[in-house]
């Protein structure tokens, strides 16, 4: 079991509170995580850092927009400033991937973000997943400094990738971390170490909380329903880290 640690992905600070208490080793800090996670406001980075256990690292999602991974100059000055604003503000690591549109890594800007990172710890997010040659790929990426890949190894959840997340563990070495994710639960987390050989998970734990308020006249905020809330299980953390230990 040692070494096994498990992130959760939360994006608001009542998630992270719960997912800390929880016991999650570290904690994936974004907003939007309908969009698969945005880059967290330096606000919400303090209120968390203020209110967890120092011993849970908070790493931040930089992605400036939903959609794909490719960037623009633009959309990379942002990435860029955005990096180094939250290094500013206290984030214990970064998470980030960038992609050019013929399905490789965009290595120019991956290498400006690892300089702008300096000594904080990085993850390449699960860009990763929709890379054409993932093999290549985890060199390119041992190459450019990253410590850690989030990937479902190529499908929609963890389970149905188990066999390409082997062969990426394998093919890793031990040179970088390979971290599960993507549908990762207390029911199959188990199974999925075991057959994958994977030390590191990635998990939302996320429960459905519906509010009394009812909508008034149709108005709404966005396109989901703004009576539910999906916040992180404390329960459900537990869980997962529970049966991390003993698998």
């Amino acid at each position: 079991m040692t070494g096994r640690q498990l992130e959760v992905c939360v994006d608001s600070l009542e998630s992270a509170i719960a997912a800390a208490e929880g016991g999650a080793d570290r904690l994936e800090l974004c907003l939007a995580l309908s969009e698969g996670g945005l880059t967290p406001t330096p606000g919400l980075l303090a209120g968390v850092k203020n209110r967890i256990s120092k011993h849970v690292e908070v790493f931040c999602m930089i992605r400036p927009r939903g959609g794909p991974m490719v960037y623009s100059d633009g959309e990379a000055e942002v990435i860029l400033n955005d990096a180094e604003t939250l290094k500013t503000a206290g984030a214990d690591g970064l998470v980030f991937g960038a992609l050019d549109t013929n399905g490789t890594i965009d290595k120019k800007l991956c290498k400006r973000f690892r300089e702008t990172a300096g000594g904080l710890p990085c993850t390449f997010h699960r860009a990763f997943d929709l890379l054409q040659n993932p093999i290549n790929g985890l060199e390119t990426i041992i190459e450019l400094g990253f410590q850690r890949i989030l990937t479902s190894g190529g499908k929609a959840t963890a389970l149905e990738g188990c066999n390409n997340l082997a062969q990426l563990v394998t093919a890793a070495k031990g040179r970088i971390v390979i971290m599960a994710g993507a549908g990762i639960k207390s029911d199959n987390v188990t199974n999925i170490i075991s057959l994958t050989g994977v030390t590191q998970c990635h998990a939302s734990a996320r429960v459905c909380r519906v509010f009394g308020t009812e909508e008034i006249g149709g108005a709404k905020m966005g396109n989901g329903s703004d009576n539910v809330l999906w916040v992180a299980s404390s329960e459900e953390v537990q869980a997962i880290k529970r049966a991390m230990i003993v698998s």
